[in-house]
């Protein structure tokens, strides 16, 4: 049972301000419940009896009466301060100063702020500290601005003007913006045909988006005809409306998604392009051309109801290296020309280039409309694509058009319409506009509809050259590996055809990790051998994720060689393997490669696993009803493999460094070993080390007398919580607790006579009173009130400073701890609302009370006032 002790100490202190020696004396007389303990008091010498009171109830107090002596003339009471008030000279008033962060970026709290910085041409870079509201206002911005929004959101009203809101009009200037929102989420706050940020006719201006969203319903989102953008990062658009400005989502001749995930929803009924593109300046880099290219490892999305392009310049599409390009006129699709590809018929070349290891994935309501436009669409090795068109072929293009498409060992094309012949392709007779090449056969699939799981034929080619006129599908003579009659005329009769790379080396590899324990992981692998069985499977542990992909990264290389017991055919196979030995609580990233008589597999993905906490020990410091726990848990004890050698000079046995942090760690107490949820009670734990590894905590409000058990229960790196216990669990035994404590129940101080005249004069001092714990649980003492007991004390005024007015009835006086000097304590009347600490007593420990301070009218007769101040005492819960 919990015990809410507190022992409250009310003393009385006399001060007595004697004519002669000018000595004060605080008497304390004892309260009715103490039993033992005498006072006596001299006029000079003023000696204390110490009084020892133990307590088992909640709280009690001690009061004493007060006596009053007078032996000067009657002092009024007064509490003038000095008239003299410091004036404030407003001619001194300091102007507030532009801020900075560490990093050189100038903090704008305002619009208003904004345009102050903008007027300095030294200042360049800022960073918003609140939300702002442009307005119609303009702010020019010039070469080298760099707006961090910090994740706060700008808010125009462009209207119809170019120089309201952000512009720019400088030639060459390169400006970014990033960390900020446009527009709030219902899409109201961002109005105007010219983009959040305007730019003029200068030429070759850059504006890069770094992390930026954009959610407007009346506006369009870039305009920068004579230049380009760049977008970096997480970059989220919404830009669907109806509203006036509701216009395409860029006028421009250059977007590139340099890195990072942009993704874009567009949809306007005020026009029908997702891009205006107009620039042929001579000082553009991207004059003639409408161009968007994803960067390697960057990833753009769109949806739109739009035709991707007004105008005639010359449309180029790129997809690099890793890159992924999703593009779906489906979804938002409204119907007419809008569902066209371009607004308008295509003369100049038109280029899509997707290259290695590119994903792509065209959804379109009716054909890419080439007219007579050249070029053609080159798909690279590894790289995925995926066009789909829901009414037609995949292109349409005028008689003899060259444009073609070639496919350079993709590792998949998905082509599919609802026309014969899927492609649409209409190119001079005998002119080739359909190859393929593979590393090892290619694969092509034709089906019937594009709504079919089943292929009507499967064909293996090693490479081909084709010349296609819509339905007609013939050889180009020399082709490598000509189609037969049978083949081709699966092609003329398919509405939907998939090519794809038939490899012998395997490939489909899956991984999953599970059943971890704090040392081991199960895996489960698989993968698809293509016509040959594995011959060696190897799983590589890694202890980060950018360390993937390379074997002399490794923690661990677990090589399964014998399949008696796993799944290992030709095609799909299935391996299961359990690795010992790792370290508790650390997330690894795993992955796995197939060998069979081919060669060797890529790495897998790479599968995320975290080991569980270990719990190493657990202790319990009882202290009567409370009890500290204290415990570690394992950190970095595992073992790793050095493979930075490669596997065949391995260095075993290294210690383990990489390890996680301990997230969070909670108490569970009982006194049932069982633990059943209705019993059992939980804290908790404050966490240390360098791993969050030790923890503690102080359970209180324990009944006493009583066997309690404890467990822990551990959120770990990967933020599951595992209940974990020491074997056999850890016990303890609480105590019922007694406060005890002694303390002075009169203090005295004084003056000196020899003081008078020097710069002493005035000075007050005292004996040091013990106050002692002699109970056996830590104790807090503090000074919670103070009162004055008679005219004498109602007539001094007591100060909370040394800072006192000769000649006044003021006395300043401070109580010291252990006569710390630095650390005084006034006793003033304000103590009701500003307690004061004396501070904790341990067990056995003793603290000395001293009074000092100043009188400063020691020239005056003797008064007696009397004050009576209250002591709490209380259990420590700290």
């Amino acid at each position: 049972m919990k015990k809410n002790i507190h022992l409250i100490f009310t003393c009385f202190i006399i001060v007595i301000i004697f004519p002669i020696d000018w000595s004060y004396a605080i008497e304390i007389e004892k309260p009715a419940i103490e039993t033992s303990s005498t006072t006596e008091v001299i006029e000079e010498d003023v000696t204390s009896d110490s009084s020892e009171m133990p307590v088992s109830d909640s709280s009690s107090s001690q009061e004493s009466t007060m006596e009053e002596v007078i032996e000067n003339e009657k002092i009024t009471d007064s509490n003038d301060i000095n008239d003299d008030i410091s004036e404030i000279n407003s001619k001194n008033m300091v102007k507030a100063v532009a801020t900075q962060d560490a990093d050189g970026f100038w903090l704008v709290d305002s619009a208003a702020t904004l345009t102050e910085y903008l007027k300095d041409s030294q200042k360049l870079k800022f960073r918003l500290t609140n939300n702002i509201d442009l307005g119609s206002t303009g702010y020019q911005l010039k070469d080298g601005v760099i707006i961090d929004g910090a994740n706060h959101i700008i808010t125009y009203n462009k209207g119809a003007s170019a120089t309201s809101g952000f512009y720019a009009n400088q030639a060459n200037a390169v400006i970014e913006i990033r960390n900020t929102q446009f527009g709030n989420l219902d899409g109201s706050g961002a109005v105007g045909y010219y983009g959040f940020l305007s730019g003029g006719a200068a030429a070759n201006m850059t504006f890069i988006f770094d992390g930026v969203d954009y959610y407007s319903t009346n506006g369009q989102m870039i305009y920068n005809i004579n230049g380009s953008v760049i977008m970096r990062g997480q970059n989220t658009i919404d830009q669907r409306g109806t509203s006036t400005y509701s216009q395409e989502w860029a006028e421009i001749n250059y977007v590139e998604i340099q890195r990072g995930h942009t993704s874009i929803k567009h949809s306007s009924n005020q026009t029908s392009a997702f891009i205006w593109s107009t620039s042929n300046s001579s000082a553009n880099p991207y004059a003639g051309k409408s161009q968007i290219i994803v960067r390697e490892n960057a990833q753009l999305d769109i949806q739109t109801n739009s035709n991707m392009t007004y105008g005639t310049l010359s449309p180029n599409y790129i997809v690099e290296k890793n890159a992924v390009f999703n593009l779906d006129k489906v979804t938002l699709a409204t119907g007419g020309a809008r569902n066209q590809f371009f607004a308008s018929a295509q003369t100049q070349p038109v280029t899509f280039d997707f290259q290695e290891n590119a994903q792509v994935d065209f959804k379109l309501p009716s054909p890419i409309n080439l007219y007579t436009a050249k070029g053609g669409m080159t798909v690279a090795e590894n790289a995925d694509v995926s066009l789909d068109v829901v009414s037609g072929t995949i292109f349409s293009t005028a008689s003899s058009s060259t444009f073609a498409l070639n496919m350079n060992k993709a590792k998949k094309v998905s082509l599919a319409g609802t026309s014969l012949g899927t492609l649409g392709l209409n190119g001079a007779n005998g002119v080739k506009n359909l190859s393929f090449t593979s590393n090892f056969l290619q694969k092509i699939e034709t089906f019937s509809s594009k709504t079919s799981s089943t292929p009507t034929q499967e064909i293996f080619k090693k490479a081909s050259d084709l010349s296609v006129q819509g339905t007609n599908f013939t050889n180009i003579q020399g082709s490598s590996n000509p189609f037969s009659a049978s083949e081709i005329l699966a092609l003329k009769n398919a509405q939907k055809m998939v090519f794809s790379e038939f490899v012998d080396v395997p490939d489909q590899l899956g991984l999953f990790a599970y059943d971890a324990s704090d040392t081991s992981i199960s895996l489960h692998g698989s993968s698809v051998n293509n016509g040959s069985q594995a011959t060696e499977v190897k799983f590589f542990i890694f202890s980060a994720e950018e360390e993937a992909n390379d074997l002399r990264n490794a923690r661990q290389i677990v090589t399964l060689r014998s399949f008696d017991d796993q799944e290992n055919t030709a095609l799909n196979s299935y391996y299961n393997v359990t690795v010992d030995g790792l370290n508790p609580n650390t997330v690894y990233w795993v992955q796995m490669i197939v060998v069979n008589r081919a060669g060797e597999s890529e790495f897998s993905d790479t599968e995320l696993f975290a080991t569980k906490p270990q719990l190493s020990t657990l202790t319990a410091n009882v202290t009567n009803t409370t009890a500290i726990i204290n415990g570690e848990l394992a950190s970095d004890t595992g073992k790793w493999t050095d493979y930075s050698n490669g596997e065949a000079a391995a260095i075993p046995d290294q210690q383990a460094y990489f390890g996680g942090m301990y997230r969070k760690v909670t108490i569970e107490y009982s006194k049932n070993k069982d633990f059943p949820e209705n019993e059992t009670k939980a804290q908790v734990a404050d966490l240390s080390g360098n791993k969050n590894q030790k923890f503690s905590t102080k359970l209180k409000g324990l009944e006493g007398e009583v066997t309690y058990y404890v467990r822990v229960r551990v959120a770990g790196v990967y933020g599951e919580e595992v209940v974990l216990a020491m074997n056999p669990l850890t016990e303890f035994q609480t105590v019922t607790e007694i406060i005890n404590v002694e303390v002075p129940i009169e203090m005295a101080f004084q003056t000196q006579n020899k003081d008078l005249g020097t710069l002493n004069e005035g000075n007050v001092s005292s004996a040091e009173y013990p106050v002692i714990n002699k109970g056996n649980t830590p104790t807090k003492i503090s000074i919670t009130n103070l009162t004055k007991e008679n005219t004498a004390a109602n007539q001094l005024l007591l100060l909370d400073s040394l800072s006192g007015n000769p000649g006044k009835d003021e006395l300043a006086l401070q109580m010291l701890v252990n006569n710390k000097q630095e650390a005084p304590l006034f006793l003033t009347s304000e103590l009701s609302k500003n307690p004061l600490s004396i501070g904790v007593l341990n067990v056995n420990e003793e603290k000395k009370l001293s009074l000092q301070g100043k009188y400063f009218n020691p020239t005056k007769q003797a008064v007696f006032p009397n004050y009576k101040v209250t002591f709490k005492v209380e259990k420590n819960e700290e």
